[in-house]
């Protein structure tokens, strides 16, 4: 198959190309993630199918041949699900989300004509969704697994990474012994979630990082404590209780509503911790006033709150739950929900310094 280059179209074309694969960029984002909510949206699913369909016309059309595999590759998973020979899964999504950003990311190069296309991974790439189609039960499951490993490699953990006790590398000479003796709390919570095993430090890291990119606005020693703390109550969960996939009763979702406000009860009385305790309490707040646990929206709730909901997402959203079988999910899909929410959940001012962070750390782990 020859390769297309950007030198053999009218300006005028690929102009309006350009325009068109953004807002279908926008669209398929939006439709994916409200696939995640409602899996049996079977109208979204038609129209997330006539988008995927519309881009690889826009290309065939115009001979851009190279992107065309994996959009047939898509649009064969997407049948199977309009069909029903399959059900839309959290899995199968990441595989059709980091699909499509990779197409679109692959496009936005071609029209820039800033990197030069590498037809081998993007056509094994074709390949291993085209043969997801095919297939159903655990081989199915395998395949999406591997794709999604390759795609977004931050997911597959190792043996030893498995096997691994939280390290604990945080300098306690630069901390009070009182913020020492919170984060000895926090990472026994850890150890008592199936699913939290080193929770502690990877929120620590992302909000400090956060924090210093906005100039420090929020002391340090307030913004380790209600990271340590903010989610201290949830280990008076029962163990079953905590790793439950199924809807919660409303007597257990009232008391994990209830959750930040008895740590802040434990601790706003010292007022060395005041700045902490609001953190804690606002953190399930959200800018649109949907939050809990009093429905504070813009404003009403603190600075140190609006980091923490960020950095609060992120992690459930990457980290294993027993409703995702205990995978990963891979960052990309954390970031663009975040970043999709942005002034309606989160305050686009530090969803700004959430972006760079977590790029400055991926960058620093690699």
């Amino acid at each position: 198959m020859s390769i297309a280059r950007i030198e053999s179209f009218d300006p005028d074309l690929i102009a309006d190309l350009h325009e068109e694969l953004v807002e279908k960029r926008e669209k398929c984002t939006d439709h994916l993630l409200q696939l995640e909510e409602r899996p049996d949206d079977i109208d979204t699913l038609h129209v997330l199918f006539r988008d995927v369909h519309t881009v690889k016309g826009d290309v065939g059309i115009m001979g851009i041949h190279q992107y065309v595999p994996l959009l047939q590759a898509m649009e064969d998973i997407l049948d199977t699900l309009r069909n029903k020979s399959r059900q839309y899964s959290p899995a199968l999504g990441d595989v059709l989300l980091l699909s499509l950003d990779l197409t679109f990311r692959e496009l936005h190069h071609f029209i820039k004509d800033d990197q030069v296309f590498d037809p081998k991974p993007y056509n094994k790439l074709a390949h291993m969704v085209s043969k997801l189609a095919k297939l159903d039960g655990n081989e199915a499951e395998q395949q999406t697994l591997a794709i999604v490993q390759m795609l977004a490699p931050e997911t597959t953990r190792s043996k030893e990474e498995d096997g691994k006790q939280t390290k604990l590398y945080f300098d306690e000479a630069e901390i009070n012994e009182e913020v020492a003796f919170f984060l000895q709390m926090s990472l026994l919570l850890d150890s008592r979630n199936p699913y939290g095993s080193g929770r502690t430090e990877r929120m620590f890291e992302l909000a400090l990082t956060m924090n210093q990119m906005a100039g420090n606005p929020i002391d340090s020693h307030q913004l380790q404590t209600a990271i340590y703390l903010h989610d201290l109550a949830m280990g008076f969960m029962p163990k079953g209780m905590m790793g439950k996939a199924s809807a919660l009763s409303q007597h257990d979702w009232q008391w994990v509503k209830n959750h930040v406000a008895l740590i802040h009860q434990l601790i706003s009385p010292f007022d060395v911790w005041n700045e902490a305790a609001q953190i804690i309490l606002h953190h399930h707040e959200r800018l649109d006033g949907s939050g809990y646990p009093e429905g504070l929206s813009g404003d009403e709730i603190c600075e140190g709150a609006k980091l923490l909901a960020i950095v609060d997402s992120y992690e459930a959203i990457t980290q294993p739950r027993s409703y995702q079988n205990q995978q990963q999910r891979p960052m990309i899909r954390a970031i663009m929900e975040i970043n999709q929410n942005s002034e309606s959940l989160y305050c686009p001012r530090w969803v700004e310094h959430f972006n760079q962070a977590v790029k400055r750390l991926h960058v620093k782990k690699s």
